[in-house]
């Protein structure tokens, strides 16, 4: 059993550092410049992974024996880039709502036009 519980937490550390490059590869913005199709299939692995590493800790769990050490550190890094990714998921909500906004015209009134003549507000 010793051997099959390191051969597991051992693949638990390689896949929470697989993990950890995807959720990088986001908020770094190296997935905003692939294609939307790249970026999709990129974050459906992620997703499979996380599905895999769950079931991988449930059945660690199950042995009912001490973590290590590794393990948590690697565990930390992952906690570590999500912090990270949603912190960038934010600016770009930000960044998008303010494009939108300047796109829709919504920006501030500069009293520089009125109509399609660009006249002066006021004069007339």
């Amino acid at each position: 059993m010793i051997g099959s519980t390191t051969e597991l937490t051992q693949s638990e550390i390689r896949l929470v550092r697989r993990l950890s490059r995807l959720f990088r590869c986001q908020y770094s913005g190296r997935l905003r410049r692939r294609s939307a199709d790249a970026a999709r299939r990129l974050i459906e692995r992620r997703g499979r992974l996380i599905d895999e590493l769950m079931r991988m800790e449930a059945k660690r769990r199950s042995f009912a024996r001490g973590g290590h050490d590794e393990l948590d550190g690697a565990m930390t890094s992952i906690a570590r880039e999500d912090e990270l990714g949603t912190g960038r998921c934010i600016e770009v909500l930000a960044e998008l709502e303010t494009e939108l906004t300047w796109r829709r015209g919504a920006g501030r009134a500069s009293g520089l036009r009125d109509g399609a003549a660009g006249e002066l507000l006021g004069r007339g």
